[in-house]
């Protein structure tokens, strides 16, 4: 990136934001954070995958607006989202996996000698 001098020194690269869309957000994120602790209160069978999309949804919030993807071309915005919401997917379904093998874990565990 070249600089360029004819540019005026007081000239602020950043992209401003008004004080009702960075509270929206801010409202927004507190929102989605109670709402995950909500469900974890659940104690569902499916809470695992229903607090990832509610994280993958927050972090989507901060990539638009405080990485500025908002102000950028609509495709940037799309395969962040979309990366966002597919890694989220991904860890859920991981994660969810090991929760069917637990008992199988457990009982081996049970079934080793003690170690001296």
């Amino acid at each position: 990136m070249q600089h360029d001098d004819n540019v005026d020194p007081d000239y602020d690269l950043g992209h401003p934001a008004s004080m009702k869309s960075l509270l929206g957000v801010f409202g927004a994120l507190l929102f989605l954070t109670f709402v995950t602790v909500w469900v974890a209160e659940l104690h569902l069978e499916f809470d695992l995958a229903v607090s990832m999309f509610i994280a993958s949804i927050k972090a989507s919030l901060v990539a638009i607006w405080f990485m500025h993807l908002n102000h950028d071309s609509g495709i940037n915005r799309v395969v962040m989202v979309g990366s966002i919401l597919f890694f989220g997917l991904f860890l859920a379904v991981v994660l969810g996996d090991a929760n069917y093998y637990q008992p199988d874990i457990v009982e081996w565990v049970q079934d080793q000698p003690p170690a001296n």
